[in-house]
């Protein structure tokens, strides 16, 4: 049976089917969903109220039902600004935002407090990863507001996480990759790699680079200013396979980019890794755990430069985390991006 998204007053779907010329005026009218900000509703300060543990389940359901709402309530708002104009109204439809909320809302619909909690929640995730966890509280110490976290993937799994990591022989995948939210948004801005040296300007200390920003013409890369599309977690590994761990065949190291597409096939669930990923990955661990990752090897990921080479980011050390011009070919210093398929 499909999915029919919570009423806020005239179900979103079947306001679309009418046309963009059939308001309703109800709903413009309808307060209900903004008598309360999800900010007001806040308990400890870091914390939004459906994430506090301390509250009772059903008002954590509630709490998130009232926010879930407002979004929708915003897609409806501005569907109704361009009613006139039917391409965008179909636009607005169609974007993944609003697949997102109307969605969400529909889940909410039978969702008990007590499975909503354990969805929100999974202790066992969080727990088990403990320092390799960075979700928005990570982001809200260092002074950057991401919004609400999606849900942590189900494909993420105790047994996952308790499983043998591929590519360090011995260790754990709790151990040797870290969970991560990478934003749609920092503080209401776009999260772009430029946006990311914007903050890291901040976030810098004497002494204490984090950004190399001696390859200048990165900022005006393509990839750097590509607006990360939607807020999502990467189960990302802190390092690739060390050569003197693993069998050549598995190791991307000492090969050029052909070559290191033949190791990538022996590990199916990883996908390739984004800079941003990467970026994310070395400059929130460190603000937040204090140990600097990649700090001798670079790692080739999934974007392009302006030359058509690969974007190459690590060596995060006393000048901070560096970026390399890729030329494909192979040296032992440049393994390969990669992160988790979810």
């Amino acid at each position: 049976m499909p999915k029919q998204p919570i009423i806020l007053s005239g179900s979103y779907a079947d306001r679309m089917a009418r046309g963009p010329n059939q308001k309703d005026t109800k709903a413009a009218n309808d307060t209900t969903a903004t008598e309360r900000s999800p900010a007001d509703l806040s308990h400890p300060s870091h914390l939004k109220p459906w994430e506090d543990r301390s509250l009772p389940p059903e008002e954590r359901l509630n709490a998130y039902k009232q926010f879930v709402l407002e979004k929708v309530a915003e897609i409806l708002a501005a569907a109704d600004r361009v009613s006139d104009d039917p391409s965008k109204v179909l636009e607005i439809r169609d974007d993944p935002e609003t697949t997102r909320w109307t969605s969400e809302a529909s889940d909410l619909r039978n969702l008990s407090p007590q499975d909503f909690c354990k969805r929100i929640d999974r202790p066992e995730v969080r727990e088990l990863l403990g320092m390799n966890f960075l979700g928005s509280e990570a982001w809200s110490s260092q002074g950057v507001e991401v919004g609400a976290e999606p849900r942590i993937p189900m494909t993420i799994t105790k047994e996952l996480l308790e499983s043998e990591c591929p590519f360090h022989p011995g260790e754990k995948i709790k151990d040797t990759h870290v969970l991560m939210l990478v934003p749609e948004t920092v503080n209401g801005e776009a999260y772009t790699a430029f946006k990311l040296d914007e903050l890291s300007a901040r976030w810098e200390q004497p002494e204490d680079r984090l950004l190399d920003d001696d390859w200048l013409s990165w900022k005006s890369a393509v990839w750097a200013t590509a607006p990360q599309t939607a807020s999502e977690w990467v189960l990302i590994p802190k390092s690739d396979p060390e050569p003197n761990a693993v069998a050549p065949e598995r190791h991307f190291r000492d090969k050029n980019r052909v070559e290191q597409d033949e190791v990538h096939k022996l590990y199916p669930e990883y996908r390739e890794a984004k800079a941003l990923e990467v970026m994310t990955l070395a400059l929130m661990y460190y603000l937040v755990k204090k140990e600097k990752l990649l700090p001798d090897h670079y790692l080739r990921c999934e974007d392009t430069d302006d030359a058509c080479g690969r974007v190459c980011v690590g060596f995060f050390a006393h000048f901070g985390l560096q970026f390399n011009q890729d030329d494909g070919f192979d040296n032992d210093i440049t393994g390969r991006a990669l992160a988790r398929k979810l």
